[in-house]
């Protein structure tokens, strides 16, 4: 059994920015915080953000304030008997690996066999 099993959980984030659109749908996004203030941003950023600024005809929305919110899946995880902190997904048929030792895991972190020792499908054998 895999130590200090943290179940998956649905998790949520906000991402704010400031966009400017061409007709073709085309253009820039500069990411800002709740308040609309634009990010630390690289040299060659702050100066898009400034020709954007200087020639709000060329856009069809300018300097629009968008808000996203981004909802994702967090896998459950924990500590394999090795130490290795091992994320349970579904790596093959609901079962993972540890990537150190090589033990197989369910997404639940219960300790598995090998998928080479699972039992097979009496259907699916072939039969000669």
């Amino acid at each position: 059994m895999i130590k200090n099993y943290v179940p998956a959980e649905w998790k949520e984030s906000v991402e704010y920015s400031l966009e400017f659109t061409y007709d073709d749908n085309g253009g820039f996004s500069f990411p800002c915080d709740a308040s609309g203030n634009v990010l630390p941003m690289t040299e060659c950023a702050k100066q898009n953000y400034e020709t954007c600024l200087a020639h709000q005809e060329e856009f069809k929305r300018f300097n629009e304030f968008l808000v996203r919110r981004i909802r994702y899946r967090e896998p459950a995880h924990g500590t394999c008997s090795c130490g290795t902190e091992v994320e349970l997904y579904d790596q093959y048929y609901g079962a993972c690996q540890c990537p150190k030792c090589g033990q197989w895991y369910n997404l639940f972190g219960q300790s598995l066999l090998p998928p080479e020792q699972w039992e097979t499908d009496p259907s699916e054998e072939e039969y000669w």
